[in-house]
């Protein structure tokens, strides 16, 4: 019954409505492949990295990385934290994230949060962070400047430090509360 009216329809016209139907497919796939979140994106570049290098105005910070993994071996967070010199930008450098961010489509966050971090005690703990959301998705960006550090003093009576730390994270909630199944065996 079909084929006594295909050749009312031109061959051509079904053939070219395939076509759309097909581009129109692989644009959509194409589109969800590039809409990865942040911390796959973040992920790809610094797997395998435990320190990084930022380049703020014209100084080089150096930066360790590290990347938190949940139970399927999938990354949920990623850090970067170190200490740069009180007179570099980090101020400006943490200005341009969160605007990259809100111009992403985060929410930020009305009020400061505080991150409690201390990478083998090497830093001090309490960090005002920015934090904006998106979904399930979160990014943190903090610095504690100098002076609100506690300072060490050294033997001729000098600051021990004379940097500020600086804590940037993100991560994806969904993907850290995902756990393993654990087969149960009695």
């Amino acid at each position: 019954m079909i084929n006594r009216y295909l050749p009312s329809i031109s061959k051509t016209y079904i053939f070219k409505a395939i076509m759309v139907l097909c581009a129109v497919f692989v644009s959509l796939q194409v589109k969800a492949q590039t809409a990865a979140s942040d911390i796959d994106r973040l992920y790809q570049k610094y797997k395998g990295n435990t320190e990084t290098t930022i380049f703020v105005g014209d100084k080089e910070v150096n930066a360790r990385v590290l990347i938190n993994y949940n139970a399927h071996n999938k990354p949920y967070r990623i850090i970067i934290y170190g200490e740069a010199l009180a007179d570099s930008d980090m101020d400006e450098l943490i200005d341009q994230l969160c605007d990259a961010k809100i111009k992403a489509g985060y929410r930020r966050s009305p009020s400061k949060n505080v991150v409690n971090f201390d990478q083998n005690g090497i830093y001090e703990n309490n960090i005002d962070v920015s934090t904006f959301q998106k979904g399930t998705q979160y990014a943190k960006y903090g610095i504690k400047k100098m002076e609100a550090r506690n300072q060490l003093v050294g033997e001729n009576g000098t600051p021990k430090y004379s940097s500020d730390f600086f804590y940037f994270e993100v991560g994806d909630n969904a993907r850290k509360r995902t756990s393993k199944p654990e087969k149960f065996d009695f």
